[in-house]
């Protein structure tokens, strides 16, 4: 079997359950509602082959520094415009903006899971 594990970083739960609503018969999704002791660095290469990761305050940003450059592909979700901008300048970070439709969103999630995650 392909691997096929996506991390979701989502401390409110909001779009995680959207998430696994609309792909989770397709896709493992492994959620987290922040990185303790137990989640382990080393092996996040090796496991997930894409990670989203849901902004919803400044705080967030430590536990996402920890994953950043990890060799796995990372979408930044949030509703925060000024990091949304921020965030469009640095290359190796995909974004995407949580305030748009319902479908929007869908198909966004869309084109990033079937780009990245082998079925």
């Amino acid at each position: 079997m392909e691997n096929n594990k996506v991390l979701i970083y989502d401390n409110q739960h909001g779009f995680s359950r959207f998430l696994t609503k609309v792909f989770g018969e397709v896709y493992d999704f492994k959620i987290f509602k922040k990185f303790d002791t137990t989640f382990d660095l080393e092996s996040f290469q090796n496991e997930y082959l894409l990670a989203f990761f849901v902004i919803y305050s400044e705080k967030n940003l430590f536990d996402l520094m920890k994953i950043y450059r990890r060799g796995v592909p990372l979408v930044v979700c949030t509703f925060n415009e000024q990091l949304l901008h921020q965030f469009e300048s640095v290359t190796d970070i995909n974004v995407m903006n949580t305030s748009r439709s319902k479908q929007e969103l869908i198909n966004d999630f869309q084109i990033f899971l079937y780009t990245y995650v082998e079925l």
